[in-house]
């Protein structure tokens, strides 16, 4: 079957860095791709946080399609689409085969049972925050540069008209930093991995994101606003502070 080469760009874009960096969970040391009527997706985690990603058009397939595909074969996979061509996707036994042009790729597929993710990126909050992606990507660097090294915890605080980043670590001190928001809803205050949402807001690409929580101890869920073409969700853990 043919998928826009588009499409797979976006979707690597949006999802291989939140791919595990090791193997020692070897059915997480890739991403899942999935191609059904509704269209095509792809979904990567390293157990901390989750990124998906789905392209919504109906596709003339039988059964669904979800293969693990690894990580170094999403990686080559990227530099083979860089024109933006349609990509043949084949699957002979236990192997994926990705073409374009007369060029081929081909990889073993992950053996392995993928989280189950549909319930992860399901989630409901009732705090929810437009924020300027540019704007809190600067502040949680700035702040993040006197987080602990080994943690990179950053406290992001809500409350009346704005949030509140805050970073410290015995040697270096303590850094906070403030944005306006439009926030009229209950005080929370959470901590995540600063690296991780920096991440998200470098893929994100639009102008503001959404940032929905439910208290303190319950993952967050981060998606770009106003992109019509995607559906893009970002589930981070939180840490304690």
């Amino acid at each position: 079957m043919s998928i826009p080469g588009q499409w797979l760009r976006e979707l690597i874009a949006r999802t291989s860095f939140a791919i595990i960096a090791e193997d020692a969970r070897y059915y997480l040391a890739g991403a899942l791709l999935t191609l059904n009527e509704t269209g095509v997706g792809m979904v990567a985690t390293d157990g901390h946080r989750l990124s998906y990603a789905h392209f919504s058009e109906r596709l003339e397939i039988g059964e669904e399609i979800r293969v693990l595909v690894p990580r170094k074969a999403i990686h080559e996979l990227a530099k083979l689409i860089e024109s933006g061509e349609d990509v043949r996707f084949g699957q002979i036994q236990n192997h994926l085969v990705f073409s374009v042009g007369e060029r081929i790729l081909a990889s073993k597929t992950i053996e392995g049972q993928f989280p189950a993710f549909e319930k992860v990126i399901a989630i409901e909050a009732d705090k929810k925050v437009s924020l300027p992606r540019e704007a809190l990507a600067t502040a949680i660097r700035r702040v993040s540069l006197l987080s602990s090294e080994r943690s990179r915890a950053v406290k992001i605080a809500l409350s009346k008209g704005q949030i509140e980043l805050a970073a410290s670590s015995p040697e270096l001190g303590e850094a906070r930093e403030s944005l306006a928001a439009e926030y009229a809803g209950a005080e929370v205050a959470i901590g995540f991995n600063a690296q991780y949402l920096i991440e998200f807001l470098g893929a994100a690409a639009s102008e503001t994101v959404s940032l929905e929580l439910q208290n303190d101890e319950s993952q967050g869920l981060l998606r770009p606003e106003g992109d019509q073409d995607i559906d893009y969700r970002y589930v981070v853990m939180p840490m304690r502070l």
